[in-house]
């Protein structure tokens, strides 16, 4: 049993805890940490073009959470490309979405055109605050879906290319271990659907999009939201990139709150060599450092 929650770490975007250990719930995650632009002879630098890539990033992250903070700021950008003045108090995910604009139009969106498999300039354990901060890097495009899609070029298939586990589900997802976990498909969620009645899930949009990811076994990204482990926004949380997982397996069972179908999808994490593309990695470099 945990006594206590690690202490918070001061961070820049980006960075990463020098907390090892995180603890969500009663079980003990173990993140790998790696000193930030050094590469020993047995890690593989990536190149510099992934490095200004995620220069950019920061820079992006940094407008985002300035807008945020500032409202002057915020109301001039605004002002400068002919958007309307914000009307009452801000908040929530129309607040966010608007930013994520204001930070288009300065032309910082970074990672722009969606794809399958690992982003440029983004390391496994790398954390954000907030949904739109996952946008404008190009992680996951949907500010309020769990799934993110592409779909082929001739519009006949679909798959994942992103999931935000942010327990909205409540229970329904479970962590098999550090690597392997159960994810629950999207639509007819009790918590989101007030007094509508409740209806069997359908193998339709995300929910078939990571079935065919199945099929075809194209990689997944996979965002996670934790809670009071440091760093986190104003309302105590923050997302965690955690890496290319594979679904391996699909089924659907009886959600026992509310007696209806849901599709449940079983990712395991790739490999720590499949994590990144070729293209992007420098082999057999001793030490390099990158600003």
């Amino acid at each position: 049993m945990v006594s206590s929650l690690p202490k918070p770490v001061k961070e820049g975007p980006l960075s990463k805890s020098k907390q090892a250990r995180h603890v969500v719930g009663k079980v003990l995650r173990h993140v790998k940490v790696y000193p930030r632009g050094i590469c020993s002879n047995q890690q593989s630098a990536f190149t510099p073009e992934w490095y200004e890539c995620r220069s950019a990033i920061k820079e992006a992250l940094r407008c985002y959470r300035r807008l945020l903070s500032d409202k002057d700021y915020r109301e001039g950008i605004s002002k400068d490309h002919g958007m309307g003045l914000e009307r009452g108090k801000p908040s929530g995910i129309g607040q966010h979405m608007r930013l994520a604009k204001l930070v288009r139009c300065l032309g910082k969106w970074v990672n722009t055109a969606k794809k399958i498999g690992c982003v440029a300039g983004i390391e496994v354990g790398d954390g954000f605050h907030w949904r739109g901060e996952l946008c404008i890097v190009g992680l996951h495009s949907e500010f309020q879906k769990g799934i993110d899609c592409i779909t082929s070029l001739n519009g006949s298939k679909i798959w994942a290319t992103s999931i935000v586990d942010s327990g909205r589900y409540d229970s329904s997802t479970r962590k098999v271990s550090s690597d392997e976990f159960t994810y629950c498909g999207e639509g007819e969620n009790p918590s989101f659907c007030g007094f509508k009645k409740l209806k069997d899930q359908k193998l339709v949009g995300g929910n078939r999009a990571l079935m065919n990811n199945m099929i075809d076994r194209k990689p997944v990204r996979v965002i996670r939201r934790f809670d009071n482990i440091g760093n986190t926004n104003e309302s105590g949380y923050k997302f965690v990139y955690e890496g290319l997982y594979q679904v391996n397996h699909c089924w659907k069972e009886i959600r026992m709150d509310s007696g209806k179908y849901v599709y449940k999808f079983n990712l395991v994490k790739l490999e720590d060599h499949l994590q990144y593309e070729p293209q992007w990695k420098v082999n057999n470099v001793r030490t390099r450092r990158y600003h």
